[in-house]
């Protein structure tokens, strides 16, 4: 379906007539449809069943490459949700203009009662918004915050667009996300929120269980990592990492790296000569990654930040042992003693680390089922979707009503 198509049934689906609906609409604004936690956090929200709310998407940038957007345009449609999508054009070429006006179309045709902004993208094109549609600064707004690093690449523009959503309710996914956010505040100059910000963490379905599997000795062991190919997720040190991880005597292991971004040269290099006793292959990003993670002996997360990590939450829910480094945004997916943490930066102590989990089977074993004991605790999406709801109900009581 053409991107034109889709914008023309959201727009005839949705309605303009608010005084019709009997149900507050939220409308979720993310970056795009692509490889992101923020976007598969707010697809979660407005998929879920309740009678509360109506929901709908705008995504600023339309649908990223591959089929991972393909799969979660798919999922909103199936659900009858109006869909509003942008060109895809870069924030430095003007896209924060484009993304202003793709906002207000979404706006016009959806009537929302509350704007939910995920992530930096949609809050530059609310606040561009905002300062051409003086009448719109009153809009009820949420914004929550998916990283413990944010406007690191253009902070200028981070600091005028937290003056003009100073506003907005503010949830973070961890607290070194609201950390973040906090910080943003004290060096934008604009007041202090309102009313204070809510840590509402990721939350996921429980995916298939892993155990463990008993390979035979001729049986390459098999790791995988799954995600952007980009620094934050530290993918640039994984031929370092490799070199500090030598598989048991006598064994040869198997890295599988799921994603794309600016170091795939690099990965796909490291693919052509890897270390002795390892072989490495890239793949496109799934869709249906969580369902595969069966398949595996570990997981590697090598990440310098995050915001609250879903695929490391997804393995832990599995009970897959998981090798990670103790970056903000990752390190509260585990608990306290968890043996597999590696310091973030240090390919040398990562992958010896990674070394322990592969020779060392039951330890793994171990690590992933006390990593699932407390993910089933902490990270479940009902509870997730319900603290997002609480917050709308507190907003639309809390703020008139301007649209």
């Amino acid at each position: 379906m053409s991107t034109r198509l889709l914008r023309s049934a959201a727009e005839n689906s949705s309605g303009s007539d608010k005084s019709s609906r009997s149900r507050p609409k939220i409308l979720h604004v993310v970056s795009h449809l692509a490889l992101g936690g923020a976007e598969r956090v707010a697809v979660a929200v407005a998929t879920s069943p309740g009678e509360i709310f109506d929901f709908a998407i705008c995504a600023i940038r339309g649908i990223g490459d591959g089929p991972v957007g393909v799969s979660l345009r798919d999922e909103i449609l199936a659900h009858r949700l109006p869909l509003h999508l942008g060109p895809r054009i870069p924030m430095r070429f003007g896209g924060v203009l484009t993304g202003a006006f793709t906002l207000a179309r979404a706006i016009r045709a959806t009537q929302p009662d509350l704007v939910h902004l995920h992530t930096e993208i949609p809050e530059a094109s609310c606040a561009a918004l905002l300062a051409m549609r003086p009448h719109l600064r009153r809009l009820r707004l949420v914004r929550t915050i998916h990283n413990s690093v944010i406007w690191h690449f253009w902070p200028l523009l981070g600091r005028w667009c937290d003056r003009r959503l100073a506003h907005a309710f503010i949830a973070g996914v961890s607290p070194a996300a609201l950390s973040a956010f906090g910080a943003l505040r004290q060096n934008s100059g604009a007041p202090a929120p309102s009313h204070p910000p809510a840590l509402i963490l990721n939350g996921l379905p429980a995916p298939c269980q892993w155990r463990p599997l008993d390979r035979s000795a001729d049986t390459p062991l098999q790791i995988v990592f799954g995600g952007r190919f980009e620094r934050e997720k530290g993918t640039d040190l994984i031929p370092a990492i490799l070199q500090h991880a030598p598989p048991p005597a006598g064994r040869h292991a198997h890295l599988h790296l799921f994603g794309s971004g600016a170091h795939e040269p690099l990965l796909r290099a490291l693919a052509q000569n890897p270390p002795p006793h390892w072989s490495v292959s890239l793949h496109a990003p799934m869709p249906d990654f969580a369902k595969n993670l069966h398949r595996y002996d570990a997981l590697l997360l090598p990440s310098r930040h995050e915001g609250l990590a879903l695929v490391a939450i997804e393995a832990a829910l599995a009970g897959l042992p998981v090798v990670a480094t103790d970056a903000p945004g990752l390190r509260e997916v585990f608990p306290r003693n968890y043996p597999l943490i590696a310091r973030t930066g240090d390919p040398a102590h990562i992958g010896r680390t990674l070394s322990l989990a592969l020779a060392r089977r039951d330890l793994a074993a171990d690590a992933g089922q006390f990593a699932q004991a407390f993910a089933r605790k902490n990270f479940d999406a009902p509870t997730m979707i319900q603290h997002y709801c609480d917050l709308y109900s507190r907003v639309l009581e809390t703020v008139p009503s301007t649209l």
